[in-house]
This record gives C-alpha cells, structure tokens and sequence, in this order.
C-alpha cells in the first residue's frame, strides 16, 4: 500500500470526522413520541384463535405501530371470556380461548398496548324474525321488546331501543326501531345505561387492557330526509326516556312526545349520552387510575373554524354526541375524531384539515389523534393526512394518529393525483403493503414509490408512546357517587352542586337516570355535595378528594346536627365562687360528622341576635353573661343551642368604717364601749363579709369578731371595749386602730381603718 499524501491524509481526516459525528448523532437522536395505532374491527379481521391474533400484533410490527385498538364488543356480545354477556354470536371460540387476553399478552410482549375497543349503543345489527341472538339473556333478546309471533317491537318500560316516530323510510324499520342493519339501546333509559356502564366496568376490572375504547356512543344517525341542524333529528323517542324528559319539565302525564328541535330535547338527548360517558370515565379510573379512555367520535363532513361552527356539526345536532363538552369538561383522555376522508377528492381533502385543525384547538387539558380513514384512501393519501396529522400546528401537537382499518388499510384509486408517476389509478393493495409504505416510503419489492423520493419514510423508526401527565402525575382527583333518598330511591336529574369547602369554588353537575354524579379534575381537598329536585335536598358526608384518584361519595339524608364545644380561658375562675376578676376569652369548635359544619354562630343576648362565629370571643362585661351557641351544618340541621355562664367582678368593693367615740375623755382608766359602725358595696358579685384588726399601740389584744355580709350594700355596727388611759410621758396620747377588710362574692377586697384616741389630758 502506498503512502497517504497530505491532502488525502486531510480528506480521510475529515471523512472519519463525518462518520464520527454521525455515529453521534444517531445515538443522540431522540425517537419521535406518539401514538401509531390501528383499529382492529372484528367483522373483518377475526381474532378467533392464536394464530389470528398472531396475524394482528405481526401486521402492527410491520407498521411499527406501538398500539392496537381491538374490538371485543360489537353487538351486545364479547370477545373475551370474562363478560358479563354471551360469547360473539354465531362465531364460536375453541374451547378456553379467551381473544382479549391472548390480544393482551401477545401484544405486551411486543411493547404494544391494546386497547379494549366497545360499541356501546348498537346491541343487535340482524333481522331479529330471521336471526335473534342464540344466547336467550343476550341484551337484544331480553330488552329489544321483540315479538316473534307479530314480527314487531312491543314498547313498555322494559323496552330499551331507541327509536323514531316518523315513519318507515329507506334504512329504518322495525316500526322505527331498526336504523340500517343496527337495533341501539337508548341510554335516555336508566336501566340501559347502567347496564352499559357496568359490562363495560367488569371487562375493566378483569383485564389489563391500557385502554378503554368507546365507540358508537351517540344516537344513530337518520337516513330520512329533511333532517338538518334546525329542525333536529327525528331520534331517541324511547318511551322511558321521553317520559323521564316530560316529567323533569313538569309536562303533564301522557303529553305527546316533545318536537323534534325542541332545544331542550336536543339538550336531553345530548345529555344521556355524555352521562353515560362520565360515568364510564370515572368508574374506570376507579378500578385503574392509569387507564386512558378514549372514544372514536363522530366528524361526519367538514367544520368550521368559529366556535359556533359546532351548533352545526353533525355530531352535536344529528347524533348528540357532544364531544367538545367531553374534551372541555375531561371525561374523556384521548379524542379521536373519525375523519375519513378522500384526500384524491379536491372538495373532501380539506375537511381532513378542518377537523385536524378543530382537534388541535379543542384539546382543552386533554388528548386528541386523528381518526385517519384508510378505508377511503390510497396508501399515497393516507401517507400525505399522516404526515400533516403528526407536524405540529397552531402551538399544538396531537398525541398520534390511529388508522380505520387493520382490515381495510387501503382502497384503489381511479386517476390518484398522488400515485408516482402521476395520475394513475392505483389498485387496492395487500396490508403489507401499507406498512411498507409508512415505514420505507415505497413497496415491498422497492419499485413503486408512495411518496416523492428524498423524504424520509414517517414511521422510518420505532416511537415512543406519548405519556399523559394528567396519568403520569395526577394533581388534580375527581368524585362521583348516587343520590337516593332514604327509602333508596334515587333522584333522576337533580341538580348537583360539589363545593370545595376551603375555597368555596363550586362544580355544577346533575345526575343521570339512575341518581349517578360526578365531578372531573377537582383540586385536591376537602368538598361537600348537594343534590336536589323537588322538595328533596339531599347531601354528602365531607369527601377528601386526592390527586389521581376517584372518590366516592354517596349522597342522601342527612339529619345530624352538628355539636359545638366551647371553652373559656382561663379554664377556671380565678376568683371565688365562680366568679373571674379579669376578661374571659370563649372559644367555639364545632364538628358534624356528615356533610360538615356551615358555620357557627353565637348570641349574648338571649337568642334575640345571633353573631357569626369567627374566632375567639373576649367577654369583658362585668356580672352574669350568659352566651348562646349553635352550629349550622351544610344540610342546613341546626343545633340546639348550647350555652356557657361567665360571671366576671373586676371591681373592689367599698367601704367606710367609724367609731365612736373617737376620742375619749377623761383618761380615767375605766373601760369606754365605742362603737364600730361600718357601710360596704359592691355592684357585681356582692358582699361576702368583713373582717377586723385592732391594734392597741401599749399592746393589748384586741378583738372584732368577723361579720357575714349579702346583698350588694350593707350596713352593720360593732363594740369594742378600750381602757381610758394612757402614760403620762405620752404626750400624743394612746392610740387603738380599727382595720377593717371588706370582701366580695369574686375574692376581691378593700380596706379602711378608724381611730380611737386616748389624748394626754395637757391643753394646748
């Protein structure tokens, strides 16, 4: 080998440098952070054995797809042997094979989450006269009120199908109840709600899914013509649910079914579906706080960019499936707006953007992928939506993209403006195919292109699933519970209001059929709630709500009253007889072991004025003060009142004291009887009694009995015998002192004195 010379020396330096500095790079480089996901639809893609759902993880790997939403409900059944319902109808399982969990832990070992995929409202989709469900307790079978012998659907309250009042049009019949090939339970009827909500928590509880996926969670759409944003849908008119809805607004019994585009019509119905959508999300997080729920959501045509652009969305008018509302109030995780659309159509494409652009600015505090139709696109359309979907716009990135279907990834298209070279019509193409495309840009076999060369292919590498901090770390917590009275009923309807009882801050809400309530993203502490209908008020105990977790709260009557305690200080008097000779400090506390104390309130005037309690009361009125208390609780039960006595003396007594004679003549030496008299008050607490001190100045003991004394002034008198006389060398006389010491009921005293002279008998 020959010698480098310099300047290719410089050249192999910088080629190393390069190759270095890539090397580095590509062990920098952070993986993109999103959700791949695919629908998998059980009509078209069976998962009825191993090998089946062997097919479905390989055919997400090969996509580099991190999850799959796999539908284990479709109509009234289940894929997964732990239901509450039958089997799939008319597609047996060997025996103890369970879909779902053979789904799950295939799936887990690839890194791949599964998310349970649930139609809720479509419960039977044959002609019931040629194909009812085997299963005789299937949910069609026991609620659609179908009757074989006439061939109809019989209404009454076990009837839970939703239905129309117009009459049979191309796709509804079964007298209305039958919308395409699909029979739907009307969730404006209790029973169908709960049963709903709790299948669907038993397959929570019993399943390590990652994710709860609903689908189908509105009214069916109408194919009857002169359906539009202002004359509402001709749909929902199950009888329960209509009467629930008169006798909420008071309507008489038996009043004709309210107008199609009655406002609040439109509003109940929207309401019973995302009733049931709360409940669903706060029943999950209770049995598994980190499960993200999601729904595919409806986005029928294109939106507008004006927030008054919904009024006229298909999915808030024809099939009441509110989900701004969800995404705004967070009872949903992840939004997932079903936008299939054409992107080779010039008129279609842009509803695409439309409602990629809606997502992005109605995410509130939560999630949103788009719902991108490979079932109305060419694999080179899907990669174009794909594309724009995971860039972000508009400040805001979606959490990923999931596609419909697994089955159906792809369709031909006549004159595809995108096929390379272009146009040509580009066939239907194997899934292998459209994971190809995603991953390296072009086909299996590298000789056709699905996008323009030089690009790097989208899911060219592995991604991250995107964390949720709402999940990952929670700080806020939520509530929910039932009202009933005290004979169990539950009130349908009522207003609810959740109160934070620190900061007063309240949550409007009201409960479904069924009594049910519930509060979303509440900051953690302590909270009260309030239901009422009617003459019926009806409280919870004090709940603690903790971030990240669901607290359940009941809600019913609640009769205790609260109980107050209060203390003084000093704690004891510190004069006599019960009596306090300085101010008194008071302090209320009071405790209610249900819906929590309102307030606390006092009166010193016998209950004729009640003053709020806000902290230490200072009583320094001198005599007898009575205080009332009492305690409110927040369901309004008052106390009886208590009440404490403080008697309170600051003030001496007073006293005068004289003798007489005060001065004695002739210093004979005979004994004088003088006589004490004495006067003493005291306004407060009163006399207790005197006492005396003589003192004789030549030492002679001298002595007053001491004198009981009542009331709050007195008079008395004394004797005191003294001897007459006095030394001569004494020249200012002798001199006896009369100390008297008066005391009241509270201990406090005062003293006077008086004196007895024995003068020396010189003059001056």
């Amino acid at each position: 080998m020959g010698l480098k010379t310099p300047a290719a020396l410089r050249s192999f330096g910088w080629l190393l440098f390069a190759v270095i500095l890539g090397i580095s790079s590509s062990a920098t480089a952070q993986p993109r952070t999103e959700y791949r996901a695919f629908w998998v639809d059980t009509f078209n893609t069976l998962i009825n054995n191993h090998a089946e759902v062997v097919t479905v993880v390989n055919n997400a790997k090969a996509a580099k797809a991190n999850a799959l939403f796999v539908q284990v409900r479709r109509r009234g059944d289940s894929w997964y042997l732990n239901s509450l319902e039958p089997r799939a109808d008319r597609n047996p399982f060997p025996v103890g094979f369970d879909p779902l969990q053979d789904m799950i832990t295939t799936a887990h070992a690839e890194g791949i989450e599964v998310h349970a995929f649930v139609i809720m409202s479509a419960i039977w989709g044959r002609a019931p006269n040629l194909f009812p469900p085997e299963d005789p307790n299937h949910v069609f079978n026991q609620h659609g009120g179908f009757d074989a012998a006439t061939n109809t659907i019989i209404p009454g309250p076990n009837n839970w199908l939703t239905r129309t009042l117009l009459p049979a049009a191309t796709g509804v019949t079964y007298q209305g109840h039958r919308f395409g090939s699909d029979f739907w339970a009307d969730f404006g009827h209790p029973d169908a709600a709960a049963y709903t909500v709790n299948v669907v928590n038993h397959l929570v509880q019993n399943y390590d899914i990652d994710g709860l996926h609903l689908d189908r969670i509105r009214f069916p759409e109408i194919g009857i013509s002169g359906q539009t944003p202002s004359t509402g849908t001709n749909i929902g008119y199950n009888t329960t649910s209509v009467e629930r809805f008169q006798r909420y607004h008071n309507m008489p019994a038996g009043s004709p079914p309210p107008a199609q585009n009655n406002p609040q019509w439109n509003q109940w119905r929207r309401d019973q579906v995302t009733n049931v959508v709360r409940r669903v999300y706060l029943d999950a997080l209770a049995i598994k706080p980190d499960l993200k729920v999601s729904a595919a959501l409806i986005a029928f045509g294109g939106i507008g960019s004006t927030e008054s652009a919904w009024n006229s969305a298909e999915a808030n008018w024809r099939v009441y499936q509110d989900w701004r509302a969800w995404t705004q109030e967070g009872i949903i995780d992840i939004a997932m707006p079903m936008a299939y659309k054409a992107e080779h159509s010039v008129t279609v494409a842009p509803q695409y953007d439309q409602w990629d652009a809606w997502l992005r600015g109605h995410l509130f505090n939560r999630a949103g992928m788009m719902g991108q139709g490979g079932l109305s696109n060419g694999i080179e359309g899907t990669i174009r939506q794909t594309r724009r979907t995971l860039t972000p716009a508009g400040g805001t990135n979606l959490s990923g993209i999931i596609y419909f279907s697994m089955a159906t990834s792809n369709i031909a298209v006549t004159n595809n403006p995108f096929a390379i070279p272009s146009p040509a019509t580009t066939p239907a193409r194997p899934f292998a195919e459209f994971a190809s495309g995603l991953v390296t840009g072009k086909s299996v076999n590298g000789l056709t292109l699905y996008e323009p060369a030089g690009q790097t292919p989208i899911f060219a590498d592995a991604a991250v699933i995107p964390t949720l901090p709402w999940k990952a770390a929670p700080t806020v917590g939520h509530i929910k519970g039932f009202v009933r009275r005290a004979d169990d009923a539950h009130l349908d309807t009522a207003a609810v209001t959740i109160t934070n009882i620190a900061t007063n801050a309240v949550r409007n809400g009201a409960t479904d059929g069924g009594g049910f309530y519930g509060g979303v993203d509440l900051p953690p502490g302590q909270y009260s709630v309030k239901a009422v209908l009617g003459a019926d008020t009806l409280y919870s105990c004090v709940a603690n709500v903790t971030a990240g977790t669901v607290t359940t709260a009941p809600v019913g009557p609640e009769n205790a009253a609260p109980v107050t305690t209060a203390l003084v200080s000093p704690a004891m008097p510190n004069g006599t007889n019960g009596w306090y000779t300085v101010n008194v400090d008071l302090s209320l506390s009071a405790a209610d072991e249900c819906s929590g104390v309102e307030r606390t309130e006092y009166s010193g005037d016998g209950g004729a004025t009640w003053l709020p309690y806000s902290g230490t009361v200072t009583i320094d009125q001198e005599g007898v003060t009575t205080i009332l208390f009492r305690s409110i609780d927040r369901a309004g039960n008052v106390e009886i009142s208590g009440s404490t006595l403080v008697k309170i003396d600051k003030t001496a007594p007073t006293i005068q004291l004289i003798a007489t004679p005060s001065i004695i003549w002739p210093p004979n030496g005979k004994p004088v009887n003088v006589a004490i008299s004495g006067n003493g008050t005291d306004a407060i607490s009163g006399l207790a009694g005197v006492s005396y001190a003589v003192s004789d100045e030549y030492g002679s003991e001298l002595n007053i009995a001491p004198r009981a004394l009542t009331g709050n002034s007195s008079n008395w008198l004394e004797n005191l015998i003294v001897e007459a006389r006095r030394n001569g060398s004494d020249r200012d006389g002798r001199l006896y002192r009369v100390t008297a010491t008066i005391v009241d009921e509270a201990g406090l005293t005062a003293t006077e004195f008086a004196d007895i002279v024995v003068p020396h008998d010189r003059r001056n």
